[in-house]
């Protein structure tokens, strides 16, 4: 046997492992499209091969799907006020038409029951008109992206409706007719429901009338039928509007950016005689009948401590002691009363004209401070512009401060000024 030797071997010719590959495996019948089929096939989505965008899929997915949940969720507290709204607007409704049916004198306890009704219905509805309004401020808006998204579409599917504007009219003038009948005689409670009513439906043109009928409406006597009414004094301490009212009424006719309405608000509450009147009762009397009894008080005390020594006669004693009491208690209460009729640390852009008596200062403080206040809310917010207002509004608004011994903007007390 010859031997073989492996150089006489055909060596191998080198292929790539891709050809290597391709060599190895079987074949596959090919398959042939019509030109038809080639042109009507529509292109091939991309695979989701790539981590972050299945992440950034799934995540727009679960972003739509929670909008609709929460949409759903708001929608149903929205529709249950809406409807305990018209159900509290229709038993005030049956409240107000009871009493004004009715023949006789309502109580007091009747018709705070008819204007709490009517304030929980105005509750309702502006809540109502809030939370809408809330709502729509936070729906998703159109961008150019999102026309053909189908989760958008479902979000702003079904806006919710706006409150009826005949609902709050129907319930302000429901309100009103049970201010106005002879027999309802109005307590400071139901002037108090009657101002959050108005103020709460946006609706406060007639407040400053309410004010005027408070105090001039003809007092019913009770158990009287057919009625009998007493005649009026409007100029009385008790037909005083007070303050926390005559406070929220000016708010409501600040918010309604209405400025004879406010002017009208304060004339009727704060300016009025009665006001007055109910202050001097209500914070001067005490004092005036202390400084009354103050004589007698001092006299007891300085004859006790005439006993108390004895260097001299009793009787002299007491009439020194008497002096110095008098004496200290005079010149302490002087200096109160011209500190709290002078402070002006309170005042703004509104002060009194120079000669105006403490007394009325003192006794016009409320009305000068709401006056301050219409002047803030009309007037620049940025103290270095103050003085550069203009406008028939605000020439109106300086004529009427200065016609009742007050001045707007003094230029003295303007930043810079001084």
């Amino acid at each position: 046997m010859k031997p073989t030797t492996l150089a006489m071997r055909p060596r191998p010719r080198p292929v790539c492992q891709l050809c290597e590959y391709i060599l190895l495996q079987p074949g596959h019948p090919r398959r042939f499209f019509a030109a038809s089929t080639l042109l009507s096939a529509t292109p091939r989505r991309p695979r989701a091969s790539n981590p972050a965008f299945v992440k950034t899929v799934a995540t727009r997915a679960a972003s739509a799907s929670t909008k609709r949940v929460n949409s759903t969720r708001t929608s149903r507290p929205f529709a249950q006020n809406t409807s305990q709204a018209s159900i509290e607007l229709e038993r005030a409704k049956k409240l107000v038409n009871a009493i004004l049916n009715s023949e006789s004198i309502p109580s007091e306890e009747e018709t705070l029951a008819a204007f709490q009704a009517c304030e929980s219905a105005a509750h309702l509805l502006t809540d109502n008109n809030n939370n809408n309004n809330n709502n729509n401020a936070s729906r998703p808006t159109a961008t150019p992206d999102s026309s053909n998204n189908p989760a958008f579409a479902l979000l702003t599917l079904e806006p919710h409706p706006p409150i009826s504007v005949a609902q709050v009219d129907q319930l302000s003038a429901l309100t009103h007719a049970l201010l106005t009948p002879p027999p309802i005689f109005l307590t400071p409670p139901l002037l108090a429901s009657y101002v959050t009513t108005q103020s709460l439906l946006q609706r406060p043109s007639t407040l400053p009338s309410a004010f005027t009928l408070y105090a001039a409406k003809p007092v019913p006597k009770p158990g009287t039928n057919p009625p009998q009414y007493r005649a009026p004094r409007p100029s009385a301490a008790a037909a005083a509007i007070p303050p926390p009212t005559a406070s929220a009424a000016l708010s409501a006719a600040i918010t309604a950016k209405s400025l004879p309405l406010a002017l009208d608000v304060i004339d009727t509450s704060y300016r009025a005689p009665a006001f007055r009147r109910n202050k001097l009762l209500r914070r001067a009397l005490p004092p005036l009948l202390g400084a009354a009894l103050a004589p007698l008080a001092a006299y007891t005390v300085a004859a006790r401590l005439a006993l108390l020594q004895q260097t001299m006669d009793p009787g002299a004693a007491t009439a020194v002691a008497f002096a110095g009491i008098l004496t200290y208690v005079g010149a302490t209460a002087t200096i109160g009363v011209v500190a709290m009729t002078t402070a002006n640390d309170q005042m703004d852009r509104v002060t009194w004209v120079t000669g105006m008596p403490l007394r009325e200062r003192w006794l016009r403080e409320e009305e000068r401070a709401a006056v301050d206040r219409v002047a803030g809310a009309w007037g620049f917010k940025e103290s270095w512009r103050r003085g550069e207002e203009e406008g028939e509004e605000w020439e109106m608004l300086r004529e009427w401060v200065g016609v009742r011994g007050m001045v707007l903007d003094r230029v003295e007390l303007m930043e810079g000024m001084e």
